[in-house]
């Protein structure tokens, strides 16, 4: 649970694998928990699932941030929603995106699950690059990465001297590093081995590792790691961590981080 400082913050690594079936690891999400919010980034297949292990109460949700809306980042908003409507909802959630949310709420609202139309009060914002947030002292900021051909978004969050970046997907990229420069806490993907991924779409190992040389953040958690990273562990997090300071760990569904 959070410290009783206001802007403390609590992070739970909800899901910390791919699309790639992993029995230990669901698709991705981050819990990030204040005193006086509850912020989920990402809501990928089995984050639900995993939201109930914490503890917390779904109801005392306060917003919903998707990096980006391929299905493994995504795909368990329906559940969620639902749930949130049987469990008696009663504030408005607050959903943000990139320009991709409002065609894709109203796809599979209107289109696949009418019945779930207007059940809870949604607010659903669009976020442009660089636009920050604020949350009571706590503020996220919306950058820009390079996935694919996906409007993609990362989170910087910062509160009472302590930071952290989430990146979703992404391959390595000026925007990231920006962003993760000095950060307390760097949640960055890592899909793929060397040499087995295609540029432009995820993070290699070695990708990373220059990643972590120019940024230069606090603590590196690896995640959105596929199966053959896993089996790789030991060697994958020495070559994120070569010739810097960084403490380096592969991320664990329900990993928790105080900051």
């Amino acid at each position: 649970m959070p410290s009783q400082n206001p802007m403390d913050m609590h992070v739970t690594l909800l899901g910390t694998g791919t699309s790639f079936p992993d029995p230990e690891r669901v698709q991705s999400g981050v819990l990030l928990e204040t005193e006086d919010f509850t912020f989920l980034l990402d809501n990928g297949s089995g984050t639900l699932h995993r939201l109930t292990q914490t503890g917390i109460e779904l109801t005392d949700l306060s917003a919903v941030l998707f990096t980006h809306f391929h299905v493994d980042h995504c795909s368990d908003f329906l559940p969620l929603y639902q749930t949130l409507w049987l469990q008696e909802y009663d504030k408005t959630l607050e959903v943000y995106g990139s320009a991709d949310i409002h065609d894709w709420l109203k796809g599979i609202n209107e289109v696949s699950f009418p019945y779930l139309l207007d059940r809870i009060s949604t607010k659903v914002i669009e976020l442009a690059e660089h636009d920050r947030l604020e949350f009571g002292g706590v503020t996220i900021e919306a950058y820009p990465t390079c996935h694919s051909d996906q409007d993609s978004r990362a989170f910087k969050v910062e509160g009472d001297g302590a930071s952290l970046v989430y990146t979703g997907d992404t391959s390595a990229c000026e925007e990231v590093i920006k962003m993760a420069k000095d950060v307390n806490l760097l949640i960055h993907e890592c899909n793929w081995l060397d040499g087995d991924h295609r540029e432009g779409v995820h993070t290699s190992p070695s990708d990373l590792n220059q990643v972590v040389l120019e940024a230069q953040p606090e603590k590196v958690i690896l995640v959105h790691v596929s199966p053959p990273v896993v089996r790789e562990r030991d060697s994958v997090i020495e070559i994120v961590g070569k010739s810097n300071n960084a403490e380096v760990i592969m991320g664990e569904d329900l990993l928790e981080i105080q900051l």
